[in-house]
């Protein structure tokens, strides 16, 4: 009987101890973070000292979302792009789809008429065919309107789990020109102009296809032709979905991304800017969980250092979409309550129903800096949905920062 006491007495008081432990957290996130008044993305952040600081040497800003279909998160996101393209001078804009596939975009905002929801259903992804990401390059299109060309927004595709347009644009260029072998180049090419139409090929035909393809880059590069750099860059997706398909490892993905971002500053020089759309898993400075892989931000922060800013997402209740495997299609999901023992319980008790934690500037502050350094658990879902998608690790390894949202509402889908 005694024992059972001192047991009880034991839990009773651990218990008090990491309530007050978590009640101090709270007050100090309360005090100390960034407050955002709404995810309007039709508001615009003032102008803010704190926030100029933060991004002042930072070149490549990632920012992510904790899933694929939350309104919240694209619009903080426009929100801060817009703050971003206004106050640091950023004119580059990198989302997670495929190169040739946003080509028409970029066209689109620079001038090109077009049916923008035509445009992102061409994108080829569900997670971007929405409402939010139509307004976004709404407000894009509007912002070059009056610039010139050096002052406007550029927008790009980095990822390479695609290149089907790329190889048309590639093919309908090679059948309009002369070039020395084209008929053996527009052969290996006719594998690769429908989506998944190469997943037949082993890989002695995929190796083998890849040298040829590598030999057309290098002409491409010594050619006259008109918009040459369109050419390569075009050539260079084939080249890299080639790759992905011989050994298909989402670290191999994340590499080619970081390099695709690299070559983006290059071309654009030294004291370029680049915002990167894509989830959490890619922005993120470590690994990626369930395949113990190195991410994009992995790799974009080995390269460039404190220019590279990765910004995560959490939340704590709310809808999104994402794809039922079991029903075989993108449906909305509920979450109702915070899961226990979680970043998003404990950030749920602050003041505020949207805020952004800068983790450089709270790591000094001893209870927070001490959260931050410890494993903490916190949802990670992607396009499809799982109640056990579920990230443990040190939130300064895997961010630079933070923005969390008490709330959420599922995106708004331009398709049903």
């Amino acid at each position: 009987m005694k024992k059972n006491i001192v047991a009880f007495l034991l839990i009773i008081f651990s218990n008090l101890y990491v309530f007050g432990q978590n009640n101090d957290i709270v007050k100090a996130i309360n005090k100390n973070a960034f407050k955002l008044n709404d995810s309007n993305p039709n508001i615009d952040i003032d102008k803010d000292a704190r926030l100029d600081s933060i991004f002042e040497k930072v070149r490549i800003f990632g920012f992510g979302e904790a899933t694929h279909g939350t309104k919240e998160f694209f619009n903080l996101k426009f929100k801060f792009f817009k703050y971003l393209v206004i106050n640091q001078g950023v004119r580059n804009f990198a989302i997670e789809a495929s190169y040739a596939n946003c080509i028409a975009i970029n066209n689109y905002i620079k001038g090109q008429e077009s049916d923008p929801k035509e445009l992102l259903k061409n994108i080829g992804l569900w997670t971007w065919n929405t409402q939010e990401v139509l307004e976004l390059i709404e407000w894009m299109k509007k912002y070059n309107i009056d610039k010139i060309q050096s002052k406007q927004i550029n927008f790009y595709g980095i990822d390479i789990m695609d290149c089907s347009n790329s190889a048309k644009i590639i093919t309908e260029h090679l059948t309009e020109n002369s070039y020395k072998n084209k008929i053996k180049y527009l052969d290996i090419l006719s594998h690769y102009t429908l989506t998944n139409s190469s997943k037949h090929l082993n890989k002695n035909i995929l190796n083998s296809h890849l040298i040829v393809m590598a030999e057309l880059k290098e002409i491409l590069k010594s050619s006259a032709v008109e918009n040459k750099e369109l050419y390569i860059s075009l050539q260079n997706s084939i080249i890299q979905y080639i790759n992905l398909c011989i050994d298909y490892r989402q670290e191999i993905r994340d590499k080619e991304m970081s390099e695709n971002i690299n070559q983006i500053l290059v071309t654009d020089g030294n004291e370029s800017k680049i915002f990167i759309w894509a989830h959490n898993f890619h922005i993120k400075k470590n690994k990626i969980t369930y395949t113990n892989e190195f991410s994009m931000g992995h790799f974009l922060k080995e390269k460039y250092g404190n220019e590279y800013y990765s910004l995560g997402f959490d939340f704590a209740t709310g809808e999104f979409n994402a794809y039922s495997i079991k029903n075989k299609k993108i449906e909305i999901f509920s979450i109702t309550e915070p899961m226990s023992n979680t970043n998003s319980e404990l950030f749920n008790k602050s003041s505020f129903d949207y805020f952004f934690l800068d983790f450089n500037s709270i790591n000094k502050i001893n209870v927070l800096g001490k959260y931050i350094n410890s494993k903490i658990k916190y949802r990670g879902i992607g396009s499809t949905y799982n109640p056990k998608m579920i990230e443990n690790e040190k939130l300064t390894e895997a961010y630079d920062g933070i923005i969390f949202i008490k709330e959420t509402k599922a995106s708004t889908l331009l398709f049903r």
